[in-house]
C-alpha cells in the first residue's frame, strides 16, 4: 500500500511588518587629517513617520556612561553644534555626521539618534578608529 500526496505550496498574503531602525556601520576607519563620514539612515517601517530631530553624541572611552552631544538638528529650530573639540569640524549630510580634519582624539563611539513622530527614537552606534595618514609603501628590489 502506498500513498502519494501532491506537492503543496503555502502562500501567506497580508501586510509585512518591517521594523524601523537607524542604520549605521558598526565600525569606520578615519585617517589623520582627512575627512570621514559616519553614515546614519532611517529605515522606514510600515508606519509612516516624520523625522523631528537628529542628534549625534560622542563617547570617547569605552565602558563609561558619559556621552557628549555633538550636534542636534531640529526640523523647526535648526542646527546646534555643541562646544567641544569637534565644534568647528562637524556638519550633517542629511542624518550622517561629517568630521573634517580627523584627529586622534576623535577616536571613540558615535551614536546617531533619529527622533520621529509618531514612532519614537531610533539609535545606532558607530565605532570610529583613527589611523595615521594612509601611506602606501612599495618594495622595489634592486637588481
Amino acid at each position: 500500500f502506498s500513498l502519494i500526496l501532491p506537492a503543496t505550496h503555502i502562500f501567506l498574503i497580508g501586510p509585512v511588518c518591517i521594523a524601523q531602525k537607524a542604520n549605521v556601520l558598526p565600525k569606520v576607519t578615519g585617517y589623520l587629517g582627512k575627512d570621514v563620514t559616519l553614515s546614519c539612515k532611517l529605515i522606514q517601517g510600515s508606519t509612516p513617520t516624520s523625522v523631528t530631530q537628529v542628534q549625534w553624541a560622542f563617547q570617547q572611552r569605552e565602558g563609561t556612561e558619559t556621552k557628549d552631544t555633538i550636534i542636534v538638528f531640529h526640523h523647526k529650530f535648526g542646527m546646534n553644534i555643541s562646544d567641544s573639540p569637534l565644534k568647528e569640524r562637524v556638519n550633517l549630510d542629511e542624518y550622517s555626521l561629517i568630521i573634517k580634519n580627523v584627529e586622534m582624539r576623535d577616536k571613540g563611539s558615535y551614536t546617531c539618534s533619529i527622533s520621529t513622530f509618531p514612532s519614537g527614537t531610533f539609535e545606532g552606534t558607530t565605532k570610529l578608529d583613527v589611523q595615521g595618514k594612509n601611506v602606501k609603501c612599495f618594495y622595489i628590489p634592486s637588481c
